[in-house]
């Protein structure tokens, strides 16, 4: 087992199994604990594992908040942003990666399913995201995956809403593969999807996942598009609605502190 500061990883019998331990943060990722993920996942490909599973700690309330608020600062530009890179990571990972999600899901914390191959949801889960009650402007890819994950009705409705979604409409919505029981939820993800996985080929399930993300990653922006959006997220993390929305939740998260 590889301990760290705020994460676990377990690999046996070719399934590498990442734990969350940051239970006191709601799981939020501050850059060291992001760094400890991207490392285990880059040890479990070295390591020859054939799945990667992200979880939490059994039982918990919120699987995963988001981003560390501590490290947010006004002006910031999510695009630069670690967790990103994590994304990234994921769905470069010539392996597939599995979301096995208990609890609550905020934030950078959608986008953490969001990405995964795999998602495996127990009954209880609801999730949100929660960018637009900072007005954060996300980046551009960021939409682009969500649509073609969820579909434009579903995107907006979180977006413009800032609202739960529960498990079985995150389920009809595309997010999540599969609903099952909290008691179910690790022997269904492990014994089920993950040994299924292990029974195809590894060559073939690498090159089905590397084409697969190549098309879906084919919308067409012109030049003047991203220049005018960047110009307009710029102007958005510069300016006063979204520095005046971040002090403010950064005052609540302190005194709850």
């Amino acid at each position: 087992m590889a301990n760290t500061n705020y994460t676990r990883c377990e690999q046996d019998n070719g399934i590498a199994v990442i734990t969350f331990d940051r239970d006191d943060k709601l799981n939020a990722f501050n850059a060291a604990m992001t760094a400890e993920v991207n490392d285990h996942i880059d040890a479990a490909v070295a390591n020859g594992a054939r799945v990667v599973v992200l979880r939490a700690n059994p039982g918990v309330r919120v699987w995963c908040a988001g981003r560390d608020l501590a490290e947010l600062r006004p002006g910031a530009d999510p695009i630069d942003d670690p967790m990103l890179k994590l994304f990234e990571k994921i769905t470069e990972a010539p392996i597939p990666v599995i979301n096995m999600v208990e609890g609550a899901v905020y934030g950078g914390g959608l986008m953490l399913v969001m990405v995964a191959d795999i998602v495996v949801a127990a009954t209880t889960v609801t999730v949100a995201m929660t960018a637009n009650k900072l007005g954060i402007p996300l980046p551009t890819e960021t939409y682009a995956y969500w649509l073609r994950v969820m579909g434009i009705h579903k995107v907006k409705e979180l977006l413009f809403t800032a609202g739960n979604l529960s498990a079985q409409d995150a389920h009809v919505a595309g997010i999540f593969n599969h609903v099952v029981e909290p008691d179910d939820l690790e022997t269904y993800t492990l014994q089920v999807i993950a040994r299924r996985i292990l029974d195809c080929s590894a060559e073939g399930i690498a090159n089905a996942k590397h084409q697969l993300n190549l098309l879906a990653r084919r919308y067409v922006l012109t030049e003047a598009d991203r220049v005018a959006i960047e110009e307009h997220r710029r102007a958005l993390l510069d300016g006063a609605d979204f520095r005046m929305r971040l002090t403010r939740l950064l005052e609540q998260v302190r005194r709850k502190d």
